[in-house]
């Protein structure tokens, strides 16, 4: 058996796809991508398993009790309102699941490049976390996931078929139009 044209120490045992040749299992393992493998049977793609649920989060009474998170999480969701804005109302509830998703992979799951659907999620995504590194620049990346845990868990508590978890922040949290500055339509 020939050794592994990538390591050049051990043995290729696995047919590799992209590299037309056999590979050994410890460089199949470091080099999978979703691109290069699609197909392969020793590609799992670990995206398709993740669960957002078990995502680190902030407990309700910790977040009541804690005005700086608050005004943490509130930059995010005022974040979604502005994109809601810029759309006129159209998205539904389940298009700011995905949206906080995405941003989940990103800063708890780490992944460096993420897995939009379409031009509007992906608009949806850049924008929004073009937001948190702006206004939330001097968090961590484990506290912004945490808050996006919490969020995530808000949305799903709200959501209905249509808006009842955008309808509600709009009213709660408001429109962001700056970093620090909240527009609510209906104050009253």
């Amino acid at each position: 058996m020939a050794k592994c044209p990538i390591c050049n120490a051990r043995k290729g045992k696995r047919k590799c796809l992209f590299q037309e040749s056999f590979i050994c299992s410890l460089c199949c393992g470091e080099t999978r991508s979703a691109e290069k493998c699609g197909g392969c049977a020793y590609f799992v793609d670990t995206r398709a398993n993740r669960n957002y649920k078990k995502v680190p989060h902030y407990a309700l009474p910790r977040m009541s009790d804690d005005i700086q998170l608050q005004d943490q999480a509130d930059v995010i969701e005022s974040a979604f309102c502005q994109f809601d804005n810029q759309l006129d109302g159209r998205p539904d509830d389940h298009f700011f699941i995905k949206i906080a998703e995405l941003l989940m992979d990103r800063y708890h799951f780490k992944d460096e490049k993420s897995d939009v659907a379409g031009n509007l999620e992906e608009r949806g995504f850049e924008v929004i976390d073009g937001i948190i590194q702006k206004d939330l620049a001097s968090l961590p990346p484990d506290e912004i996931a945490r808050l996006l845990g919490t969020i995530y868990r808000s949305i799903l508590r709200r959501a209905g078929k249509g808006r009842d978890y955008i309808n509600f922040i709009q009213d709660q949290v408001g429109l962001r139009v700056a970093k620090g500055v909240r527009v609510i339509k209906n104050p009253f």
